[in-house]
């Protein structure tokens, strides 16, 4: 028996918790969103993984995935910290996509789940409000120039590229996180999200919303995660 879930309460800071350790140091109390940014070959994942296994409904979602391994992976990491986050026994979780293809939490009623990763990278976040998240690894080559909108493209060209080495892909990867947090990431055209720097922070804005982006550079990679506006 699953114990009783705690719903969810709205989130009042919409700047995220960003864990880097294994589930068991997340404080279960913690009520901001929380990002979990763990490597599949990690310790971390080993202990979370231990303590979940796939489902029916897992094995179904991706029996078509080319990259069905690791997917699975990230759903029993996705699984774990989900039920870190709300209390719940990790068999009481009900996990699912939604017609556009994203992760989406079935049961308990009221959370979101955003994934990301390139084997062994993988983030994921959880929220009482839809989120969104990306990670892309800085050996990366840059997507194309000409995905980004001529406004991001003149302020990047016009930055010192020793001191901002990654900015473009930085820009690509918050323009995946806004994508994901609205739900149209797979039909998401890139030069239609305007990454901006603001007084209050980085935003991105498309005709589908405005998300606030919080990013960081660590280990490698950019991470970036979308939030609704306060």
């Amino acid at each position: 028996m699953g114990r009783l879930a705690r719903a969810p309460r709205e989130e009042r800071l919409t700047a995220p918790l960003w864990h880097d350790g294994p589930l068991d140091a997340l404080d279960p109390r913690e009520e901001r969103p929380v990002v979990w940014s763990v490597r599949l070959d990690s310790e971390a994942a080993s202990s979370a993984l231990a303590q979940t296994r796939h489902t029916g409904r897992d094995l179904a979602d991706f029996a078509a995935a080319p990259d069905a391994a690791h997917r699975l992976l990230r759903r029993r990491l996705m699984r774990g910290l989900v039920a870190r986050r709300t209390g719940m026994a990790q068999e009481a979780i009900l996990l699912g996509r939604s017609v556009a293809g994203a992760p989406s939490v079935l049961a308990p009623k009221g959370w979101h789940v955003s994934v990301a990763g390139r084997a062994p990278l993988c983030l994921i976040a959880v929220s009482s409000r839809p989120i969104g998240a990306d990670v892309e690894p800085l050996d990366d080559a840059p997507p194309l120039w000409d995905m980004l909108t001529p406004e991001e493209a003149s302020h990047i060209a016009a930055l010192p590229r020793e001191e901002h080495p990654h900015e473009w892909l930085r820009h690509w990867c918050a323009k995946e996180a806004h994508a994901k947090r609205l739900g149209y990431a797979r039909n998401a055209e890139p030069t239609a999200i305007e990454i901006r720097d603001t007084t209050g922070g980085w935003v991105a804005e498309s005709r589908e919303g405005v998300s606030r982006l919080f990013m960081r550079t660590m280990g490698g990679r950019i991470e970036a995660v979308a939030v609704a506006p306060d």
